[in-house]
């Protein structure tokens, strides 16, 4: 029998007609949101003997395979030899400046649905009507007969480009499943712990369920989740594996475990999903008018097709494409993704709604997410959650527009009018809200409609009309469980600000839309917080705690009883500056110093420079580009001839996912537990949290804190060979709450004096 390809009507019409541009104004290839409300109000106007919402599907047989489309029509008639076929669009333009074939691909959609009616009731005829529709109900609409032998002809016209595509893509994944079936561990033997993750992860995506895990930095995370989730998309339990992070180093990380697999026989082709801003082939990214926007889908099955022949589409193998074929390399990584087995991305192609992949996460999918680091996720997805709109930078702008454009133009007057919504008094008091304001959404909604049809040339500008947008989506989910309105004063302007303070029910629902999850990281301490906090709290749900792999007395822990709070950090610089001197000079090597703010950092590494000027020591600047971030993780040399201090911020980007095994970093000073600054807005999360009988001064401030101090002593050990210290200063350190938070595998030696912190480290690297 015949294997069956599957494809909705949608998926097969705009694979059909893909032509034009990546944007408006550029070319006739345009996606549409579906707008329930609009559909569902023109639905109710029809006669009663039309079916809205009518489930269509019929299998094609193309050269011995079978193609099964299907969909479901917004509303159809079936009558004595003639059907009628109504696809209704929504749009936030003026239906009235759509031209009739603005948008071949939705012309293509209705044929489609029109062609399957007449295959299946044995029409002789069709009739087929366009309807761009808007929420205030302005409509457009075209119409079109054909006989049912032009309809089945386009079909097929339609359909076998579509089934030649898909052929060559199941060979490629009949090949990788094939492989799958023998692969082996990628590494001689397990490490310690790293079984119990493999499997664990393998159980989640078997029973569609959550994992959260907690293994200890060194493990092989990596390595062990990715072989997991190989073993269960093998078996069939998904369907494609995302493996998310936020760093470059996590993505690194993932294309290496895949190649070391791909050397044991692995065949499977991955997609790494790269930043616009870092992956744009113009000086500066501006979509609008750029060269590999204009004609993309004119250009793009091409390079869709040679990227068949390549298993590891990486940054580089991406841009190479893109060059080649004159495209975007940011679409054509989105583009390659939906083919791919593996797809490496950061967090917000998965749970961010605005630009989540809907393929796989918009509804129910099988897909398989591995979250790296996922003590990050709560904070991210607050981020993603909530909106902020600045009268202040509004002003600015209608500045710039009133110079560019004039006072009188659309755009200024637009502006004009929103202003006073996001005004206040020079001594207004910040304030955070559990009702919506009302008022204010209703300006917003205006002026993201009105501005939202107008062509504006300047980046900005469409940056704020995104933004507006998004804030009216934002006031649609707006609930007293999860947001507060925020209102920030700053210069007799207001920050107006959407925040979801508890994104916990959001990400649980992602997380049961897929296939299957693992979140793991190797601080997820107290477990039952992070569970909660995650969306990993379901009877479906299962977690793990796994212990270090390497020797306890590898790793020196020391404790000393400095006040560092902010009220003292004046008066014990000093003695801060001596602790981080006596640890780099006990044992010659690398070292970091980790600080929790750039001001305390900058006050520390300025005053040891003073009173050290013979040490080698570096210090973190603030908004470094890639470039100077490299040079700096390159100072860390291995086998050093002096000792190299580096001053970093803990939390930071050199505090979390730098990898620097062996005699490459030999200790880490860690100053104060990394308590986050006080801010209006992580005082109301303290307050919430509080009200909610949730210990809210340990979510909003301990445990973020303890985290940042346990991913910056996690840099020191690395593998089975590596010595090194971490030095804790901070009197909070010794008591109860925080000494229960600390590892177990850490046998902590509390130090009293500077005399005693030198005589334990040199006893520990003799």
């Amino acid at each position: 029998m015949p294997k069956i390809h599957s494809v909705s009507v949608r998926a097969l019409a705009e694979f059909a007609t893909e032509k034009g541009s990546l944007f408006p104004g550029g070319g006739s290839y345009a996606r549409m949101k579906e707008g329930v409300r609009g559909h569902r109000a023109l639905q109710e106007l029809l006669p009663f003997n039309w079916q809205p919402e009518l489930p269509v599907s019929r299998d094609l047989e193309i050269d011995g395979q079978i193609l099964r489309v299907h969909g479901r029509a917004d509303a159809a008639f079936i009558g004595d030899g003639l059907v009628c076929v109504l696809e209704i669009k929504t749009t936030v333009k003026n239906p009235s400046v759509i031209l009739k074939y603005d948008y071949p691909a939705h012309w293509a959609q209705a044929e489609i649905y029109a062609a399957l009616l007449c295959l299946n009731h044995n029409a002789a005829a069709a009739q087929v009507k366009l309807t761009y529709a808007r929420v205030d109900g302005k409509t457009n609409s075209f119409t079109e007969d054909y006989d049912a032998d032009t309809l089945i002809r386009l079909l097929m016209g339609y359909a076998r480009p579509f089934m030649d595509w898909i052929v060559a893509v199941d060979a490629g994944r009949e090949k990788t499943e094939l492989t799958l079936q023998t692969l082996p561990f990628p590494y001689d033997t397990y490490r310690e712990g790293q079984r119990e993750m493999a499997q664990a992860v393998f159980r989640a995506m078997k029973r569609s369920g959550g994992a959260l895990i907690e293994a200890p930095t060194g493990i092989g995370k990596t390595a062990a989740s990715l072989y997991g989730a190989l073993k269960a998309l093998g078996k069939g339990c998904v369907t494609a594996i995302f493996y998310l992070t936020a760093r470059t180093t996590g993505r690194r990380a993932a294309e290496d475990a895949l190649d070391r697999m791909r050397k044991t026989g692995l065949s499977l082709r991955s997609v790494t999903i790269t930043a616009k801003e870092k992956c744009c082939l113009l000086e500066k990214v501006d979509c609008m008018g750029c060269p590999h926007a204009i004609g993309y889908y004119d250009r793009r099955r091409p390079a869709l097709r040679e990227a068949l022949a390549i298993q590891r589409l990486d940054a580089d193998a991406i841009r190479e494409l893109a060059v080649d074929h004159e495209l975007c390399p940011f679409e054509l990584s989105l583009d390659l993704s939906e083919t791919a087995d593996v797809i490496i991305c950061d967090y917000n192609y998965a749970f961010d709604p605005r630009v989540r992949l809907k393929r796989y996460f918009d509804a129910k999918s099988k897909a398989g997410l591995l979250v790296d680091e996922a003590h990050n996720l709560s904070d991210r997805a607050r981020e993603m959650l909530s909106a902020s709109l600045s009268g202040w930078r509004l002003d600015i702008l209608r500045k710039q527009v009133e110079r560019t454009e004039g006072a009188d133009s659309p755009m200024a007057r637009l502006m004009e009018e929103l202003l006073p919504h996001l005004k206040c008094d020079a001594d207004a008091e910040p304030e955070a809200n559990s009702d919506l304001p009302k008022a204010l959404v209703e300006a917003v909604k205006r002026f993201a409609e009105a501005a939202g049809e107008l062509q504006s040339a300047e980046p900005e500008v469409r940056d704020f009309i995104f933004e507006a947008q998004w804030f009216v989506n934002v006031s649609k989910r707006f609930d007293t469980d999860s947001y507060r309105a925020l209102l920030l004063p700053r210069d007799g302007f207001l920050t107006a600000r959407l925040w979801c303070y508890d994104p916990s029910k959001h990400l649980k629902r992602a997380l049961e839309r897929v296939g299957g999850a693992a979140l793991f990281s190797a601080t997820l301490a107290p477990m039952y917080f992070y569970a909660q906090q995650l969306g990993v709290d379901g009877d479906n749900d299962e977690s793990l705690r796994l212990e270090s792999p390497f020797p306890r007395e590898n790793l020196g822990v020391y404790r000393l009883a400095v006040p560092v709070s902010l009220r003292e950090r004046e008066r014990t610089v000093h003695a801060v500056a001596q602790v981080i001197h006596a640890m780099t000079g006990a044992h010659v090597g690398n070292y970091l110093a980790c600080f929790p703010s750039y001001a305390y950092m900058t006050q520390v590494f300025r005053y040891y420079r003073g009173l050290y000027p013979g040490d080698a020591a570096v210090c973190q600047q603030q908004h470094m580009t890639e470039v100077q971030r490299m040079g700096f993780i390159d100072r860390f040399m291995p086998a050093p001839e002096r000792s190299l201090v580096a001053f970093i911020v803990l939390g930071g980007v050199f505090a979390e996912g730098v990898d620097l095994p062996g005699d490459r970093l030999s200790g880490a000073a860690i100053v104060s537990t990394g308590m986050p600054q006080i801010s209006f807005e992580r005082e109301k999360l303290r307050e919430l949290l509080d009200d909610a009988d949730e210990g809210g001064m340990d979510a909003a401030y301990t445990y973020p804190g303890l985290r940042r101090v346990l991913q910056a002593a996690g840099r020191v050990i690395r593998t089975e060979t590596d010595r090194g210290v971490v030095v804790l200063m901070d009197t909070r350190y010794r008591q109860p709450n925080y000494r229960a938070l600390l590892p177990e595998h850490w046998e902590v030696r509390d130090v009293k004096k500077l005399s005693g912190l030198k005589e334990a480290l040199e006893r520990f690297w003799q």
